[in-house]
């Protein structure tokens, strides 16, 4: 995707990724997963627990695993290549993995969106010797449109000898996207929900503010003006923007989604965690309108599992439009396709991601 030329040596054995799994996930598919020997993510290392008391002193913890950790146990002992805050690269721990090949994604927490970082930590790598191949997922390209993850899915698959397979798998992926978009393309204006995107994040909590939200200029606007057809309610611009309450009041959203941001957020947490008690007037609460979306630790960018994203944002929005698809069966289904696993371990999977919510509201 930088339009160089990369050598390979004839047998790749030994790859470094540095991602947040989208890489990973994509060579679980293409059965080349045993090829890691380094990751450069922790949230494959972590095991992640979240609790909190309600306003009536009941306390709930919810815990979960990075699909990847789940899937393959052994990531856990490999070498990670970056800091346990995910953002420093080790480049001493990646010499002495010595990659046949490091596959690199900017825009995801490992690397991030700063291009001047990008530009050291690829002289650094190539200066290393090591052949590098570098991905540019939607989030480094600041744009709304997730077309290009099929060109990241192309060339790992082109890697490893699996091109078509990986094209394959994504175009299996982004066939959600077509069918919401088919779904839901004759809605008029006048009905169209309007969706505020809202992380509970509690770094910003603790400054004073209420939550993050993402602008009309970001891939969660993408999902919810041009793949949902809904309207995004809040019309900035910018992504992990921070608001307080009287902000978000002012959205005055006819529902909420809550994704992965610092820290995985039930729907539960913003009805009834005393810090939120500020926000029980918004209509969106009072209706009981507000969905988590699938727990997806340090996901910067889109992962592999982005459909199930899009799929539960829909469903939240237009539940006449999707009444005869269970999204909680749906998602054993993709599981299967996508990763090549038995029904039980499907199921891992979905509780994983902390998707058994689903089951209690028949959603």
């Amino acid at each position: 995707m930088r339009g160089k030329i990369v050598e390979l040596p004839d047998s790749l054995q030994s790859v470094a990724t540095i991602d947040d799994g989208f890489v990973e996930g994509v060579m679980t598919h293409l059965g080349v997963i045993d090829r890691v020997k380094s990751i450069g993510s922790w949230s494959m290392k972590r095991d992640y627990r979240y609790r909190f008391t309600t306003v009536s002193g009941e306390s709930y913890e919810y815990s979960g695993l990075h699909t990847m950790r789940f899937l393959h146990p052994w990531l856990n002992d490999l070498p990670c290549i970056n800091s346990p805050q995910g953002n420093v690269i080790r480049f001493e721990a990646l010499a002495s993995v010595k990659p046949d090949l490091v596959i690199l994604r900017a825009g995801d927490t490992t690397v991030g969106r700063d291009r001047e970082k990008l530009n050291r930590t690829i002289s650094a790598i190539e200066g290393m010797g090591f052949p590098l191949l570098v991905l540019y997922s939607p989030s480094w390209f600041r744009s709304s449109d997730l077309s290009t993850m099929k060109t990241e899915a192309s060339l790992i698959g082109e890697v490893f000898g699996e091109k078509k397979k990986a094209e394959q798998l994504a175009d299996f992926l982004s066939s959600t996207e077509r069918m919401i978009r088919e779904r839901t393309l004759s809605v008029p204006d006048k009905e169209k929900p309007s969706i505020l995107l809202l992380g509970l994040r509690p770094d910003i909590r603790r400054k004073g503010g209420a939550g993050s939200v993402h602008g009309l200029d970001s891939p969660e606007s993408y999902i919810i003006e041009s793949v949902v057809n809904a309207r995004n309610a809040f019309r900035g611009s910018g992504s992990a923007v921070p608001l307080s309450v009287e902000q978000i009041y002012a959205c005055d959203p006819d529902l909420i989604i809550l994704p992965t941001a610092n820290g995985y957020h039930p729907a539960r947490e913003l009805y009834e965690a005393p810090y939120y008690v500020g926000l029980n007037e918004l209509r969106a609460v009072k209706e009981k309108k507000v969905y988590a979306l699938p727990w997806s630790p340090m996901n910067a960018s889109r992962r592999v599992e982005y459909p199930l994203d899009m799929l539960i944002i829909a469903k939240a929005a237009y539940p006449y439009l999707f009444n005869d698809i269970s999204v909680y069966d749906f998602a054993l289904d993709f599981y299967r396709k996508v990763y090549g696993v038995d029904e039980r371990t499907a199921r891992g999977l979905r509780s994983t991601q902390l998707l058994d919510w689903m089951a209690e509201s028949d959603f």
